[in-house]
């Protein structure tokens, strides 16, 4: 295994988790204000560091984690391979057809308005939901990929 494939995929891995979890603190903290301005741009942001880092972290996590596991027999080699690449694509069906959609619904809320109306609270609840449960799904491939063994 190339040591720079290694320190790719870990930087990616860091990316991605890191903002996966500061994505949701940025956001809660923001709606705690319940200040339209902060709010809106605090979707904004998460928006735009969700697809620098969440999206394209993840595709480098994949696409080197998809070249080291050949040095245990492929991704079909072993279990922790399996489960990892399981819970960050369950993680990753969630962001695409939940958290992004939600996000863009709120998007377009908060542009509509001068006021946090109730439905986006609505989305909110959701969107925090479903954004701890895609938050918590990848972060076992963490001791995965450390101790290779599940």
């Amino acid at each position: 295994m190339s040591a720079n494939l290694k320190v790719i995929h870990l930087v990616c891995a860091c990316l991605f988790l890191g903002n996966v979890i500061v994505s949701g603190i940025w956001a809660v903290l923001a709606e705690r204000t319940r200040q339209h301005a902060i709010i809106q741009f605090s979707n904004r942001v998460v928006l735009i560091t969700d697809l620098f880092f969440t999206f394209f972290g993840s595709l480098g996590v994949v696409w080197t984690g998809f070249g080291m596991s050949e040095r245990y027999g492929g991704y079909q080699g072993h279990l922790w391979i399996q489960w990892s690449y399981g819970l960050l694509a369950l993680s990753g069906l969630i962001w695409l057809f939940v958290l992004v959609p939600i996000q863009l619904k709120q998007r377009q809320l908060l542009m509509n308005t001068t006021e946090v109306c109730d439905a986006y609270w609505r989305l909110s609840r959701i969107w925090q939901i479903a954004g701890a449960v895609a938050t918590i799904l990848p972060l076992p491939i963490v001791y995965f990929m450390v101790t290779k063994s599940l």
